[in-house]
């Protein structure tokens, strides 16, 4: 049976001892098994912080009315990938940021309430996959063991040369290891797969979603991102190739057919096995769908890009990039044969 280890901090013992009765009967009723640690202050709650946590519930009044559960939930999101809910009497006062997933107050809401936001959260395999004790760290420990420390004296070789380009190439080992570990996986993806949203930086590349500021219309970057890395303060690039993702209902307006027909067609559309024209983009968190348009191709300066069009907070993932390009390729390197007369024989 999986184990939740939850971080109970809490200064009231009353409240304590309320909670530990309604977690035993939750275990119980519902057939969970959730470990609770508790701790009444900030030292103590620093002490029991460790990579085994799954979840924390904090208090934010602790002792004579200070603060310090704030402190706790800034100490987890510096150094923990943990979610925390915030059960309180001052509800006001929470910062709703992440790591906090849910806001609970005294009195109005139940510690099952509670209980059951965590579950939920875990249940769905976070931390098992992101904690510290995940399966991100059994992979990243096995590519530490078995791929780089193998290579050791040509990284150091490396990095006596240029340290920090050595850091940034060693972060990029890593991650392609971890890549690679999923290449041939035919598991299907979730919609916000497609999307890094918000990306980790702000760079321009291929994939990039942007938004024509005159129409709001939505678009693709299709420059390769080479062209796009600036060198000596400039792209290589002299204008930026976009692909306009054209809403899915004006696509499906253009479909012709009974009922049955249609339906059929509109699920060969979203596996891309109908019309080489379009690829699909399915909708996720913020994003609607929608398909990129190949033939909707606009070309821009560079130097006019900035004025005419504004970043999205959104990139398509590279796995989903390799394939748009792939597409987009095969679209536009498409001939039709000449007709072939041969003699007539004689």
């Amino acid at each position: 049976m999986r184990e939740l280890r939850l971080l109970l901090v809490e200064d009231d013992e009353d409240f304590v001892q309320q909670y530990r009765d309604v977690l035993e009967d939750y275990n119980e009723a519902l057939g969970k098994h959730i470990e609770m640690c508790v701790c009444n202050s900030l030292s103590e709650a620093k002490d029991k912080l460790d990579y085994s946590i799954d979840a924390a519930v904090v208090d934010l009044n602790l002792g004579n009315g200070t603060t310090e559960g704030g402190k706790i939930i800034d100490e987890i999101k510096e150094h923990f990938r943990v979610p925390v809910a915030v059960f309180t009497g001052t509800p006001d006062d929470a910062d709703d940021d992440p790591p906090v997933i849910g806001v609970f107050t005294k009195g109005k809401h139940g510690f099952a309430e509670v209980l059951d936001c965590l579950w939920q959260t875990y249940d769905i395999g976070l931390t098992r996959i992101m904690g510290g004790r995940g399966l991100l760290e059994e992979r990243l420990n096995a590519v530490f063991l078995g791929n780089l420390l193998p290579t050791l004296n040509e990284w150091v070789r490396y990095g006596q040369e240029d340290r920090e380009r050595t850091e940034k190439a060693l972060l990029r080992f890593a991650l392609g290891h971890l890549v690679a570990s999923l290449d041939g996986d035919e598991t299907p993806c979730y919609p916000e797969e497609v999307y890094l949203s918000p990306p980790l930086d702000n760079k321009l590349t291929t994939g990039t979603l942007v938004q024509r500021k005159a129409d709001k219309t939505r678009h693709v970057v299709m420059t390769p991102a080479c062209d796009l890395v600036p060198r000596n303060g400039k792209p290589k690039a002299n204008s930026v190739q976009l692909a306009e993702v054209v809403p899915e209902d004006e696509v499906h307006a253009t479909l012709e057919g009974k009922s049955e027909q249609k339906r059929k067609l509109k699920q060969q559309l979203q596996k891309n096995n109908y019309r080489p024209c379009f690829h699909w983009l399915p909708g996720a968190y913020r994003r609607p769908s929608g398909f990129l348009d190949f033939r909707e191709i606009q070309t821009v300066r560079m130097n006019d890009f900035n004025s005419e069009y504004e970043e999205l907070d959104a990139r398509i993932a590279p796995g989903f990039v390799k394939d748009i390009v792939s597409r987009y390729a095969a679209f536009y390197a498409r001939q039709g044969q000449p007709e072939i007369k041969t003699p007539k024989a004689q």
